[in-house]
């Protein structure tokens, strides 16, 4: 990240004119911090990263940079494929067997998932900027990935409330553990569209594996109208969320 990050960040104080020192007295950094993350020598933090877009004016530039390389150096080099599909994507379709999907998890949700590893735990936080972007998102979330007891009834009724909240502005759909299709229980997968093109990412034990076979794609998209078809409507999809995470409630 640093290389990036200090080439560009240089490039963008010469083209604003400005010294390394007028830059500091612009902005509540020394010129020692300066120095050292232009010459690649110390990583930058969020708030210096934002602090230079508004000074330097580069449109949240540096806070992009920061951001996709904290998530691809975090990420396992197998998954770094589907991250880059994933942060170009206008279009997400995504259907979650056991777990809620990783764009939708609180933090400690994620932590007890990812067993603490705040490196990781930062990166998938990161990655769910991509919803701040307007990417159109739907999500089919079995019954079984809001039961199943993540860290412990406290942390399952703040996901679910957290769900709730994100119900006005994305496509959630829960499918009912009784529905009346089985493909459903072959596994997790995701569908993504970048430049009109669309890829599979689906799941194994060991690794995620990136797919833009389109016979493959196309016997996704058949699977996805199958299990949505199940699925529950939104409004009852809300509704279903407040009884499940009152239930999570009275059990804290």
């Amino acid at each position: 990240m640093s290389g990036l990050f200090a080439s560009e960040m240089r490039l963008a104080r010469e083209r604003a004119g400005l010294t390394r020192e007028q830059l500091a007295e612009r902005v509540a950094f020394s010129v020692s911090l300066i120095e050292k993350v232009e010459t690649g020598k110390k990583a930058p933090s969020q708030e210096f990263a934002d602090t230079l877009d508004e000074a330097l004016q580069t449109g949240g530039l540096l806070a992009r940079i920061r951001r996709h390389a904290l998530t691809h150096d975090a990420t396992p080099e197998w998954l770094r494929d589907w991250f880059d599909v994933e942060q170009q994507a206008t279009r997400i379709m995504w259907f979650e067997l056991s777990v809620v999907p990783g764009l939708l998890q609180t933090k400690e949700y994620a932590r007890e998932l990812l067993s603490g590893d705040e490196a990781r735990l930062t990166a998938r936080l990161e990655r769910q900027s991509v919803l701040d972007r307007g990417v159109v998102y739907v999500a089919l979330i079995d019954e079984r990935a809001l039961r199943y007891p993540v860290g412990g009834p406290d942390v399952m009724a703040k996901q679910l409330e957290h769900l709730i909240d994100l119900a006005d502005k994305l496509v959630m759909q829960v499918v009912p553990a009784n529905c009346g299709t089985y493909v459903h229980l072959d596994g997790s997968f995701i569908i993504a569209t970048v430049d009109g093109r669309e890829y599979v990412y689906v799941d194994t034990p060991t690794k995620g594996i990136l797919l833009n076979d389109q016979n493959v794609v196309s016997q996704t998209k058949e699977r996805w109208d199958l299990i949505r078809a199940e699925a529950l409507s939104r409004r009852q999809t809300v509704e279903f969320m407040r009884e499940v995470a009152e239930e999570w409630n009275r059990r804290s």
